[in-house]
């Protein structure tokens, strides 16, 4: 089975991208560039916060960013909500994009008047406008665990990080929301997933195809993907795995067809079963 491994990370894997014959990985505190076969070519540490998901657009990567809390703050009380854009070359950042929407939407997080349940950012893909068709940034909102946060909250911007607008998505309350966020550049689908369900209000499935104007689910799978998650065309993609602990951290991506998301798995299945095929 076709996968590439990055080992000895300090925390979990994030997510990752690929672009010009080059794979990039996300992790909470890192940023990594590999070959296609895992040599890693260049590593740079991130420092004051939580690195999210990751995607490639015209040789830069763009990465979500959560800022440390202040000091007697809960964990994920973020103090900032960002995109970090590095040279997909060097890993030198070039640019540093404020989400101020996202100041608005935690200013009102949990209030009676909040139909988001906002609490970061995470998922970030490039695709169309389903309007104009030009170029865009989505971004991916995590939310709060409650029963009426039901919807998936993707933002709308210009490359440059201008705010457009907002689609929500209506798949029930997930953990922490969207964890991944892809676009397939040949049919403008879009793809996100989550992680596994903790209560009973919230869905089974964790894998996600939306339409390309961002209205409606297409198809969902139980099917475990939360660390990373690429479409790579022609009906291919790439999945993830993690493993390790905290100090010692691995995470893989797997190729494999749409096919392969009718297995119903959990995440601890799935990561033994690709485990087995890789090492069987």
């Amino acid at each position: 089975m076709e996968h590439i491994e990055v080992v000895h990370q300090n925390y979990h894997m994030q997510g990752f991208s690929s672009y010009n014959g080059f794979m990039y990985w996300s992790f909470t505190d890192s940023l990594v560039k590999t070959t296609l076969s895992g040599t890693v070519k260049r590593q740079t540490e991130v420092h004051g916060g939580h690195l999210g998901d990751i995607d490639c657009f015209r040789g830069k990567i763009y990465a979500s960013y959560l800022g440390f809390p202040g000091e007697g703050k809960v964990w994920d009380d973020w103090s900032s909500f960002r995109i970090k854009v590095y040279d997909c070359e060097t890993l030198e950042q070039t640019a540093d994009i404020n989400l101020d929407i996202c100041d608005r939407y935690k200013a009102i997080a949990g209030s009676e008047s909040d139909t988001r349940g906002f609490r970061g950012v995470d998922g970030v893909a490039f695709g169309k406008d389903p309007s104009t068709g030009a170029d865009s940034m989505f971004v991916a909102c995590a939310v709060l665990t409650d029963e009426r946060f039901s919807d998936q909250i993707i933002l709308q911007f210009t490359p440059e990080g201008d705010y457009l607008r907002e689609y929500r998505i209506p798949t029930g309350n997930t953990v922490f929301g969207i964890q991944n966020l892809d676009c397939d550049p040949e049919t403008g689908e879009f793809w996100f997933s989550t992680y596994g369900r903790e209560k009973p209000y919230q869905p089974r499935e964790t894998l996600y195809r939306i339409t390309p104007d961002l209205k409606r689910i297409a198809a969902k799978y139980e099917f475990s993907s939360p660390y990373g998650f690429e479409c790579m065309g022609g009906g291919k993609y790439r999945a993830s795995l993690q493993g390790g602990v905290n100090g010692d951290r691995c995470g893989t991506a797997y190729v494999c067809d749409g096919s392969f998301f009718n297995t119903v798995k959990s995440e601890s299945e799935i990561n033994a079963y690709i485990n087995g095929l890789l090492n069987g």
